[in-house]
């Protein structure tokens, strides 16, 4: 089965910048900004299709304005969206029973022709790179009447379901709109979609705003307006929420949790985000192809004291790269954690790391670590890690890039060591492992590894349930760490401080991509 290279990586789970800031108040908001609630985010998009770059808060923006068939719920379950209700035939032949009253923003019913064109569109690699690799190639979608679509796929696929959500790879849209624009998602063209919002204004960099919309087949939400600003400078963040510019700041970061809460009426949760944070190695690029050079690497990380001095203990070590809570689906978080930690991986041992580099026969050498310019953390713990490898024979060049660079550059062949940081937007315990775990052809995996060995349990994970394909998917990420194709490093915490003006009912790490997800707010009149 070969799937398509995914381009989306999550947003940064857990931020850097620490000031030092003493005891302020909020200041009242007016009236007029009681209408509207305001989030701070840590990161700026320039278009708003997670077709386009993936990343998390596009998702978190086409949660509310695209439906996909079905949606996340704020309980983490999957629940009907476009779709009241589905069955499949040997997870090869899913129908899907529509809506009759689902419409567009502009008041348009929602056809089958407009899922099909909009299925098509996701699963096509120019059109949408990030989100294509969903579809397995040779798939049809048919129209079986005016509320039934039927998608049959080339194989057994039992996780298809999150394919065809908003988490996924669905952002339903309407086709004789789509058709006329040329460059859906930017400032001129916006979206058209089905959900409660429709965007009202986008300015690339700045921040987007929604409108709560009358047509919506689940009502009209009681917040009316939604704005979201886009602050990547932390210290800039925590000042416009001191002054009362935003309600909400996600992400905030961990060396700041303290001069949130100093903030009065302040309230900061932390949670466990399910991103994960390691290190992939590009087998392309010598002498990273040499499994010893790779396990010294893996040796030589200390993975807890960049917990510890960089993300101020707000971080778990990792054992594998899919967080415990990313089961809880099939497994609870303590049960799941068990089972990841006793995988094959390498703790932190620099005299081990000595001696695999001794077994790799490679003389000393010289490589660069590169990061993206809007996750800091990571560049303070690659020079961590550039003082690490000193000890062992190599000598490494710290370098910040741009993220749209980073992402491009993935698995090209160009970085031998690369970040990789990546926080899931739907709850299947595979959705990592059907990206790092398909060798099947070049570029269809981010370390350009090819093994055979390891397609039967991937095979394994698509053919059967989550619960019944678990012990298949523990076997091939096992496979894949035994030869230190990636090396984790943790799996995040993130917190959320909200000021008095705001009440949040049971934040969790997939709050954001629920349906709905401003119902989980409610301001203070």
């Amino acid at each position: 089965m070969k799937l398509r290279r995914i381009i989306a990586i999550a947003l940064a789970a857990v931020t850097l910048f620490s000031v030092a800031a003493c005891g302020t108040t909020n200041k009242k908001p007016s009236d007029s900004a009681k209408e509207t609630l305001v989030i701070g985010f840590p990161d700026s998009i320039n278009e708003l299709e997670a077709g386009q770059e993936g990343s998390v808060l596009q998702y978190y923006i086409q949660q509310i304005v695209n439906e996909g068939l079905v949606a996340l719920g704020e309980d983490g379950k999957i629940h009907p969206a476009l779709a009241e209700s589905w069955e499949d035939e040997n997870s090869t032949v899913w129908t899907f029973h529509l809506r009759k009253d689902a419409k567009f923003s502009d008041g348009s019913l929602v056809t089958v022709e407009d899922i099909i064109y909009s299925i098509e569109r996701s699963a096509d690699p120019e059109r949408s790179p990030s989100i294509a690799y969903f579809y397995p190639e040779g798939f049809k979608a048919e129209k079986l009447d005016a509320s039934t679509l039927k998608i049959t796929l080339p194989w057994a696929q039992s996780n298809f379901i999150w394919s065809v959500s908003n988490n996924g790879g669905l952002f339903v849209t309407k086709k004789e709109w789509a058709e006329s624009k040329n460059a859906i998602g930017s400032a001129q063209d916006l979206l058209l979609g089905s959900g409660p919002y429709k965007i009202k204004e986008f300015s690339p960099a700045s921040h987007v705003t929604f409108t709560a919309q009358e047509h919506w087949w689940g009502g009209t939400p009681q917040i009316k307006n939604v704005r979201i600003d886009f602050i990547p400078d932390d210290q800039t963040r925590l000042l416009a929420f001191k002054q009362g510019d935003i309600d909400f700041a996600f992400d905030v970061p961990s060396g700041q949790i303290n001069d949130y809460k100093a903030v009065s009426g302040t309230t900061v949760e932390t949670y466990k985000d399910r991103s994960y944070v390691g290190l992939t190695f590009d087998l392309s690029v010598k002498p990273f192809d040499n499994v010893h050079v790779r396990k010294a690497v893996a040796y030589a990380v200390d993975a807890q004291g960049i917990i510890d001095s960089i993300l101020d203990g707000h971080g778990e070590k990792a054992s594998a790269f899919t967080a415990p809570e990313q089961f809880v689906t099939v497994l609870s978080p303590d049960a799941a954690r068990a089972k990841l930690n006793a995988l094959t991986h390498y703790e932190y041992n620099i005299a081990k790391a000595k001696e695999e580099f001794e077994l790799s026969g490679e003389k000393p050498f010289s490589t660069t670590i590169y990061y993206s310019n809007s996750n800091q953390r990571l560049g303070k713990a690659s020079l961590v890690i550039a003082d690490a490898l000193k000890e062992i024979g190599i000598t490494v060049d710290v370098k910040e890039t741009s993220l749209e660079q980073w992402l491009n550059e993935m698995g090209s062949g160009t970085k031998g060591i690369d970040w990789m940081d990546y926080r899931p937007p739907t709850l299947d315990p595979a959705e990592i492992a059907i990206w790092f775990l398909d060798t099947t052809g070049d570029g269809t995996n981010p370390a350009n590894w090819k093994d055979e060995s390891v397609q039967p349990y991937l095979e394994a994970v698509y053919a059967k349930s989550s619960a019944e394909g678990l012990e298949d998917l523990l076997k091939g990420i096992d496979i894949a760490q035994e030869q230190a194709i990636y090396a984790p490093l943790w799996w995040g915490e993130g917190a959320v401080a909200y000021n008095s003006s705001v009440k949040v009912s049971g934040f969790s790490s997939y709050t954001f991509l629920s349906q709905n997800w401003p119902k989980n707010f409610t301001l203070n009149k």
